[in-house]
């Protein structure tokens, strides 16, 4: 018979194991009609990364504890776009104070406490139009996060987690905590923009990080060779579609996680005095 002690020690170790088995999320970034074939802000190829993302998230589904998806989401004025600055360059600088608000004619900014360099866009992506919808090819379930993010009519943002001046936040960290999860397999549009500076925050934020480049595309091959090689110098894994098998094994694998040596010698070593 095992004692009651024992019994308890051995539920225990059982219940350590299951506290860190690794949690997984898929991020689908910016799938939208927007920024594919047709689209006013059109990544070339983008509707390409479709049947990759889909089936990534069909073959690994037991192995995702979470799906998001990010959505832009721009008021019809938007300070991005192209059609608010007439007469403007391609780039400009926008001017904020320290509580994130922009200097215009509105604010006059007795201190400037950011400088943002704006890439100005075509329109793209406004509520509650269908440039803003997610692509029909795109599988969407239920039970997916949907993240909404540039809806800030005086700041972009690229990121599905901060906006361009890290003023303020989605709720997508957050979410994440509550769901434990630590590793991020992220896909989308457009590969040098928004799942870059995505990725980049993943990462900042203490999150595995892992970019399916195949399923990706940028706005440039300028931009997109650029921004791959920083992700790379800053840790964020570069990985293919078929190389997502590989990932998943490694990430959910007992002898690489779940029972490992120094959790198992922690476990024997606090049961022991527990049934002291």
């Amino acid at each position: 018979m095992i004692s009651p002690c024992w019994l308890s020690a051995l539920t225990f170790i059982l219940l350590l194991d299951l506290t860190c088995a690794r949690q997984i999320a898929l991020l689908i970034i910016d799938v939208q009609n927007c920024f594919l074939p047709g689209g006013s802000l059109a990544v070339t190829e983008g509707d390409q990364v479709i049947p990759l993302i889909n089936n990534i998230r069909s073959e690994f589904k037991a192995d995702l504890s979470l799906v998001v998806l990010s959505q832009d989401w721009h008021c019809s004025d938007h300070i991005s776009f192209a059609s608010q600055h007439k007469g403007a360059s391609k780039v400009i600088q926008l001017l904020y104070d320290k509580s994130g608000s922009l200097c215009d004619e509105n604010n006059s900014c007795t201190e400037v406490a950011y400088n943002l360099t704006q890439h100005l866009w075509p329109d793209h992506c406004v509520i509650n139009t269908p440039s803003a919808n997610f692509s029909h090819n795109l599988v969407h379930e239920p039970s997916d996060l949907v993240v909404r993010k540039g809806y800030n009519c005086k700041v972009d943002s690229y990121s599905a987690f901060y906006d361009n001046g890290g003023f303020r936040h989605t709720e997508l960290h957050d979410k994440l905590q509550e769901a434990g999860i630590d590793a991020l397999i992220i896909t989308g549009l457009a590969r040098d923009y928004c799942v870059y500076y995505t990725a980049m925050d993943a990462k900042k934020l203490g999150y595995e990080t892992y970019v399916v480049l195949d399923a990706t595309r940028p706005v440039t091959k300028a931009t997109g060779d650029s921004t791959v090689a920083d992700m790379k110098i800053k840790g964020i894994q570069i990985i293919e579609s078929p190389d997502v098998a590989g990932v998943i094994v490694q990430l959910t694998s007992d002898a690489n996680y779940l029972h490992s040596t120094f959790i198992l010698m922690i476990s024997i070593i606090l049961c022991f005095f527990k049934c002291l």
